[in-house]
């Protein structure tokens, strides 16, 4: 860009907004401090969307007006990682200490179709 004296001008940059936005997909963890006792784990509800097909003859009209289902899945957090959620339901508890050895009823979510996710204990 020239000036009205012919030398060259700087663009001037902008400054960028700092402004945090609230991430409401995932909860702050520390994993490292979690350990083995299941009163560290928060105990979480997420609402995520599901994907869903049909293979059956439909129209353009009713497939414009179709929305995706909210699912609920509930359990202890134990991960949000790599665009992962990981949580379980279930635990074995430890004979010897009040520790947990094993988990079941796992569900592995991506984090990008998670709705909400909050801590309910």
């Amino acid at each position: 860009m020239k000036s009205i004296t012919g030398g060259f001008m700087k663009k001037k940059k902008r400054k960028k907004s700092k402004r945090r936005i609230k991430n409401k997909k995932t909860i702050p963890l520390n994993l490292k401090s979690l350990g083995n006792k299941i009163e560290s784990y928060p105990f979480v509800e997420i609402e995520w969307l599901d994907i869903e097909g049909d293979a059956g003859w439909s129209n353009t009209k009713d497939l414009n007006k179709s929305k995706l289902p909210t699912c609920v899945s509930k359990g202890y957090l134990l991960s949000q990682k790599n665009g992962i959620t990981r949580i379980f339901s279930d635990y074995i508890k430890s004979k010897e200490a009040p520790t947990f050895e094993d988990i079941g009823s796992t569900t592995i979510i991506p984090t990008s179709v998670i709705q909400t996710i909050k801590k309910i204990n």
